[in-house]
């Protein structure tokens, strides 16, 4: 059989549907399976063992700069739609639903086609009350294959290993269990004050080896708070990993504290330890589901406002340093009993 899955949009979400991957793979463990992905989330899937050929689409670039440079979007879009239509599929299945993707879906050369949301043309399953990866088992089910997986699945890169263990500085805190925060997301109104995040590794300092992680532009950001709260001790790594190598220091950590991010899913994957701060976002709809995690959130009065740039009542900073360490305590306090 040949297959064609299809997701794209943010980082998080394609870690989501590595649960649905392993479950068509299972499915059908003789056929060749094609995704096709967002070129900013192309690395997460690279090395997926279930997946034969990966195909990408710029939909970040699109979004930007289609009014720029409209040639380009036009021939990105023929381009893509040519790969796509290279050969036929037994079934097609879009476990996004957007128009960028459903675009792809319907071009697809597929006997059979699925889809999430409410696309009037093929068979859908829209129940957005569900978690994400539920809602993606929905559409796995109109296609006849059994979800069994309720947790994203990744695997650890050897060369991404030991490309962190060389930027880990060689001293005394590297017998000591990484504490890894990452403290920045693409949300202003998901972010944890940045001070809270100092002070919180001030105090995680002399059990762990506290390390900060974020996107090239977050690194000044967190270089100032480190600064700011006496840079005792913690590494910002911010910036200095690629994808495979950032899922790979997660993998290591003995903790990860962030807030509704890519972060946050890694850790659910690899099952770490793992405290996440919620505020203008469901949890019930894409928070983590691995054992080992905890969930805070912000004001139980908190309306889930999905603001992204503003939150009037700035929900996420009413949680407290201490709040934050009595669930990291608990955490590892399951782990071990």
């Amino acid at each position: 059989m040949n297959i064609l899955l299809i997701k794209q949009t943010s980082l998080g979400d394609v870690v989501h549907a590595t649960a649905a991957i392993r479950s068509v793979r299972e499915a059908y463990p003789q056929a060749h399976i094609t995704a096709l992905t967002s070129s900013t989330a192309s690395d997460i899937l690279r090395t997926n063992r279930d997946i034969n050929e990966l195909l990408t689409f710029d939909r970040y670039r699109v979004k930007s700069d289609w009014w720029r440079h409209p040639l380009w979007t036009i021939n990105h879009f023929l381009r893509t739609f040519s790969a796509v239509r290279k050969q036929s599929y037994d079934l097609a299945i879009d476990l996004q639903g957007s128009w960028k993707t459903i675009i792809f879906l319907w071009a697809a050369r597929a006997a059979r086609r699925y889809t999430k949301g409410r696309w009037w043309f093929v068979d859908h399953f829209h129940q957005p009350t569900l978690h994400a990866i539920d809602e993606m088992a929905g559409v796995l089910a109109l296609a006849g294959v059994r979800s069994s997986y309720a947790v994203p699945l990744l695997d650890v890169d050897g060369h991404a290993t030991q490309a962190v263990a060389n930027l880990l500085p060689p001293s005394g805190n590297k017998e000591k269990p990484i504490a890894l925060l990452c403290p920045l997301t693409r949300w202003p109104t998901k972010n944890w004050p940045i001070s809270q995040f100092a002070t919180l590794a001030e105090q995680l300092s002399d059990e762990f080896q506290v390390v900060f992680s974020g996107s090239p532009e977050d690194r000044s950001v967190i270089e100032q708070a480190i600064a700011r709260g006496g840079g005792r001790a913690s590494i910002n790594l911010a910036g200095r990993l690629s994808l495979i190598e950032f899922s790979a220091l997660v993998a290591r950590s003995g903790v990860v504290i962030t807030g509704d991010s890519l972060p946050m899913h890694v850790a659910s994957a690899f099952d770490r330890p793992l405290v996440a701060l919620f505020g203008p976002t469901n949890e019930d709809l894409v928070g983590p589901r691995n054992r080992s995690a905890r969930v805070i959130r912000a004001d139980m009065d908190c309306q889930r406002c999905y603001r992204r740039r503003r939150c009037p009542r700035a929900c996420i900073g009413a949680i407290t340093v201490d709040e934050v360490c009595s669930a990291i305590q608990g955490v590892l306090g399951s782990q071990h009993a």
